[in-house]
C-alpha cells in the first residue's frame, strides 16, 4: 500500500536552504532508487532522509500539488 512521506536531502549533502521537506509517494515495497517528489524534484535515495510526518521547512509546490489528494478533491 502506497502512502505519502516527507523526503529531504540529508544534512551535509546540500546547503541548508535546499533542505526543504518535499512530499513523495512511498511505493509500499522497498525503497526506490530515486524519490520523485510531488513538485517534480528527484532526490537520490542514498542522499535522502525520509519521514512519516512533516520535518523541516515544507516545499510549497509539493503542498499545493498534494492538496487535492489530501482533501479528496479533483
Amino acid at each position: 500500500m502506497s502512502r505519502t512521506v516527507a523526503v529531504r536531502f540529508a544534512s551535509g549533502v546540500t546547503s541548508e536552504s535546499r533542505r526543504e521537506a518535499h512530499l513523495a509517494t512511498w511505493p509500499g515495497t522497498g525503497v526506490p532508487a530515486t524519490w520523485l517528489t510531488f513538485c517534480g524534484m528527484e532526490i537520490p535515495a542514498h542522499q535522502a532522509e525520509v519521514f512519516d510526518r512533516p520535518a523541516g521547512m515544507p516545499c510549497m509546490r509539493c503542498l499545493t500539488d498534494a492538496t487535492p489528494s489530501i482533501t479528496g478533491g479533483p
